[in-house]
């Protein structure tokens, strides 16, 4: 099932864009240790036992409400218990965690993909839920993919997360796009297809194969659903289905 060609496609990011098989706390918390400060309050594995009771509260409590809980707000709250402080800038702090917790490579097809649409003059842009910015985010895709992004919308500067509608209708603002000209492309069937379908975007579900780290809605491809949508294996896919 295929619409008329869109204006824009929304990627998600994560198992999207990028493919992040794991996530590594210990190595993040670890390249902190130079720029945490005193030195002697400095203790990885109190650290570690803090972030994950924390983890496990907000999954709990927030995310099971589709509430973000940013990388801002858990990281200050993560040095004031620990009664330390940190020498650098937040966006540097984003980035010196995310990019050491977690190794990332680029979906097969997708640069090329994202060339020919930049080609045939379609925008493209990112929804994604995430407790990171979205400048945190662009400086993770600049270093995997060669295109420029028209714009990143992140769940941590919208509060509520995807599937709720928030989030994609801040993206349709800053797009001047109504619904029905935009695609939507995301991996997750709770978040992105259902997200999509909600505020009246095309769900193109993107099944990559690719297992997530991360705790996921249980979600199935219903026969409701199924005529409403696309469904690609690989990004030259996503090419076949532009006229």
């Amino acid at each position: 099932m295929t619409k008329s060609n869109p204006r824009m496609i929304f990627f998600d990011y994560g198992q999207t864009l990028l493919h992040e098989a794991i996530f590594d706390s210990r190595a993040a918390l670890e390249a902190f240790v130079p720029h945490l400060h005193p030195k002697e309050k400095i203790d990885i594995e109190k650290m570690l036992a803090l972030s994950g009771q924390l983890f496990e509260d907000f999954r709990r409590l927030a995310f099971s409400n589709s509430v973000e809980v940013s990388f801002e707000a858990n990281f200050n709250f993560l040095l004031d218990m620990l009664e330390l402080s940190c020498d650098l800038p937040l966006l540097e702090c984003e980035k010196l965690y995310w990019f050491s917790a977690c190794p990332a490579e680029v979906l097969p097809g997708l640069q090329e993909t994202l060339t020919e649409l930049d080609r045939r003059g379609i925008r493209t842009a990112v929804i994604s839920n995430i407790s990171f910015s979205s400048e945190a985010m662009k400086a993770r895709i600049d270093q995997h993919l060669d295109h420029k992004l028209e714009f990143i919308v992140t769940s941590s500067e919208t509060i509520l997360r995807k599937p709720e509608k928030w989030i994609f209708l801040r993206a349709l603002q800053k797009s001047g796009l109504r619904p029905e000209e935009c695609w939507y492309v995301g991996d997750d069937i709770y978040c992105d297809v259902g997200g999509a379908l909600g505020v009246g975007m095309h769900p193109i579900w993107y099944d990559s194969g690719h297992r997530c780290f991360y705790q996921r809605e249980a979600a199935e491809i219903t026969d409701e659903i199924r005529p409403q949508i696309d469904i690609i294996n690989h990004y030259s896919e996503l090419l076949d289905l532009l006229d």
